[in-house]
């Protein structure tokens, strides 16, 4: 450690600048199907920020690990790229920086994902991939964690809470133990993703959007020109709200006027609603809100209003999932989590019925103000 350390010259400023610009890009990008970041520019931006040299590295690394169970074990613990960023975050911990540290964390476990991803999928079909997010078992962290981004930060977050003291101190038995363990929790996950694309994949399936219509025995024909416009449409809007966080005023304030939600509550919702955790809800809300639209006037036109309003109005169907049951699971959501849902329950159901409405009508503005 002491050799690598004096071998430095060190931008810190420059460093930590670099990282965290890189994890917060490549953690927006992940919500885009079949996407998995390349690493290798970035390890060697990382070594001239540190004023070191890949040989430097490759030499820390048999020092660091002899007489260790690492020496001659699994090759990951030997991986340059691997200890260089366990380095890094040493280095931000004994500077007591924890933003740069959690980036790094977070960076850390992108970089696992990919080559994970590179090791298990190595052609990618984005209209199976999307299908599978959608189709996983309520167990697996995809789902549970909503999207990808979002599971590999709750991962990041474990590993911050268990492993922060040995990074610190530089307990090498500590950092065998992190390595290993953080590149499992992701490679279960990743391994089960996997599993599902292929089957879904020779399945055939795909996600159901507008402009499917049943032949004459009742069965869906799926139109491919019509799904992928519906498809891109969903997912332009989608990421433009939640991992763009734009706030569209103009949407805003035609959906406060419509719904007659009081101007504080409508903040609430619309303001908190740009967060990349809401990536998978706010999308199945838009595509049960196309599904069923046979042309662009829908949306564009003077029957926009009444068609989200007939949807909002549904108080008995046979699907399980559709609209206003989405709507409503995205709203409790997004107010659980800004600690305002029990103020919420105490409403009257009217009351609660406009703030739904209003979400409705600002998510779906903002796809018409995209689209129009």
């Amino acid at each position: 450690m002491e050799i690598l350390q004096a071998k430095m010259k060190l931008n810190y400023p420059a460093l930590k600048r670099y990282i965290t610009k890189v994890a917060a890009q490549e953690f927006s990008k992940l919500v885009e199907p079949c996407y998995y970041p390349k690493t290798k520019i970035f390890y060697f931006e990382v070594l001239a920020l540190l004023g070191l040299k890949n040989k430097d590295v490759k030499e820390f690394v048999k020092r660091n690990y002899k007489g260790t169970k690492a020496e001659k074990g699994f090759v990951l613990w030997k991986d340059v790229g691997t200890n260089l960023l366990v380095f890094v975050m040493h280095l931000f911990l004994k500077k007591r920086d924890k933003a740069a540290f959690a980036s790094t964390i977070l960076y850390y476990m992108i970089i696992h994902y990919s080559r994970l991803m590179h090791k298990q999928m190595k052609y990618c079909n984005v209209d199976t991939f999307r299908y599978t997010l959608d189709n996983l078992t309520r167990t697996h962290l995809f789902f549970r964690e909503k999207n990808i981004p979002g599971s590999l930060f709750y991962l990041s977050k474990q590993m911050i809470n268990r492993f922060t003291d040995d990074i610190r101190e530089w307990d090498k038995e500590g950092l065998i133990s992190f390595i290993g363990v953080s590149r499992h929790r992701i490679s279960q996950s990743v391994k089960s993703f996997a599993e599902s694309y292929y089957r879904y994949g020779k399945q055939g399936a795909i996600i159901k959007t507008q402009n499917e219509e049943p032949d004459a025995e009742g069965n869906i024909r799926p139109q491919p020109q019509a799904f992928e416009k519906g498809q891109r449409i969903v997912d332009k809007v989608t990421k433009k709200i939640t991992t763009y966080r734009v706030f569209d005023r103009k949407a805003f304030e035609e959906a406060r006027k419509i719904s007659k939600v009081k101007t504080s509550v409508a903040t609430i919702v619309a303001d908190n609603l740009t967060n990349a955790k809401y990536f998978n809800n706010v999308k199945i809300a838009l595509q049960l809100f196309v599904k069923d639209i046979r042309d662009v006037d829908m949306i564009c036109g003077d029957g926009f209003y009444g068609y989200v309003k007939s949807l909002m109005a549904v108080k008995r169907t046979k699907a399980q999932l559709y609209f206003k049951a989405q709507v409503n699971i995205l709203l409790r959501q997004v107010l659980k989590d800004v600690n305002y849902l029990e103020t919420y329950n105490k409403y009257t159901s009217q009351t609660q019925f406009i703030i739904s409405t209003f979400l409705a009508l600002y998510i779906t503005l903002v796809m018409r103000n995209t689209l129009c």
